[in-house]
């Protein structure tokens, strides 16, 4: 299993290097004087269609990169299981998004109105599709990212100190919201209720949130 990750991460090293590569040389090759002067239909320049096939290439290498990138990241559960869950159509849509924008640039000089409109509206229903994947998918694997949150909420829970009091019974350390004590039972709080209603309320309310009614002469329960 550990060989098959490493495997991936290499790979989609690799095709990092490669994108990055493409991108490069396709921008030097741009800066050459002569690109701008040759025209090819008498449309594009020379340097945007070299522009062009470079983001193009980069794109198709980007699809394998994110391939291998997704079977490099463990499935342990936590935020990693989400982030391989949500992976494959996050990616998807970047890919749509980059690929709707770039074709448009060379077929922009060509599209009347209503190669316009096709174009835009297919695109936009094509991003919506993938984008619905994206939510299911989020959705689907939003427990993993719950039970991580619920876990770092636990680790630093035990790195904040809780208040304290001591029991008046039998002096053993309680904590400081603990109606009783843990080891003799002796009752540390009273349970306070409105007068009017008996509706359970928390100490410095002001106001019965049953009946209404002013709870400034609201007393414990008796025993």
């Amino acid at each position: 299993m550990f060989a098959s990750l490493n495997n991936a991460c290499h790979r989609a090293a690799q095709l990092f290097i490669t994108i990055l590569t493409i991108l490069i040389i396709g921008k030097l090759i741009t800066l050459v004087p002569v690109m701008h002067q040759l025209e090819v239909a008498n449309t594009f320049k020379a340097a945007d269609i070299i522009w062009f096939l470079a983001r193009l290439a980069a794109l198709l290498v980007f699809y394998f990169f994110t391939r291998y990138l997704i079977e490099a990241i463990p499935s342990n559960g936590g935020a990693l299981s989400f982030v391989k869950g949500i992976a494959e159509p996050l990616a998807a849509l970047l890919i749509v998004i980059a690929m709707q924008a770039l074709f448009w640039e060379l077929l922009a000089p060509f599209a009347n109105a209503l190669g316009r409109t096709i174009y835009h509206s297919s695109a936009i229903i094509l991003i919506a599709c993938v984008s619905v994947w994206l939510v299911l998918r989020a959705y689907r694997y939003s427990a993993y990212l719950v039970d991580t949150v619920n876990n770092v909420s636990d680790t630093l829970s035990r790195f904040i100190p809780q208040q304290k009091r001591v029991c008046a019974q039998c002096h053993t350390e309680i904590s400081a919201n603990a109606h009783f004590c843990n080891q003799c039972g002796h009752k540390t709080r009273e349970s306070l209720s409105c007068t009017e209603c008996g509706e359970a309320i928390l100490e410095g309310q002001k106001y019965c949130q049953n009946c209404g009614s002013t709870l400034g002469n609201a007393t414990g329960s008796n025993e």
